[in-house]
């Protein structure tokens, strides 16, 4: 192998290298730009993350005030409860007998509509005798 082969060889072996370097150094701005991007995107997570944290905060406040007034709503009911209470126990005491007694008047009813039928049939027979 001649000297001039040899350079020809250390030239193209140069330039197969200055290809790989070129190529390394576009993957690496390629990387470049994706960590990039990725820091702007982390960054408007970020700043999401923060405004959502907010919102959350105001909307937990109302739910809390909103609680309060219902607790407040509530212990006043649970004041007159009592009342409440005695007068529905009352008032179911006063329906139950109602019950019962229209239950006997309707026994009564029944009994008083069968002995007058059975009384209509003794004044029939007693008024037209069997022929």
């Amino acid at each position: 192998m001649t000297a001039d082969e040899r350079f020809d060889r250390i030239e193209r072996s140069i330039e197969a290298q200055n290809r790989s370097i070129e190529e390394l150094k576009s993957m690496i701005e390629a990387q470049q730009v994706s960590i990039g991007d990725l820091k702007s995107s982390h960054s408007d997570l970020t700043r999401y993350l923060l405004d959502f944290r907010q919102e959350t905060i105001g909307r937990l406040q109302t739910i809390e005030t909103r609680l309060d007034f219902l607790e407040s709503t509530v212990r006043s009911i649970d004041t007159r409860l009592p009342a409440l209470s005695k007068a529905i126990q009352d008032f179911g005491v006063l329906s139950a007998q109602l019950v019962r007694e229209q239950s006997r008047l309707r026994e009564a009813d029944n009994d008083l509509t069968a002995r007058v039928a059975k009384l209509e049939a003794l004044v029939a027979t007693l008024i037209k005798p069997a022929a």
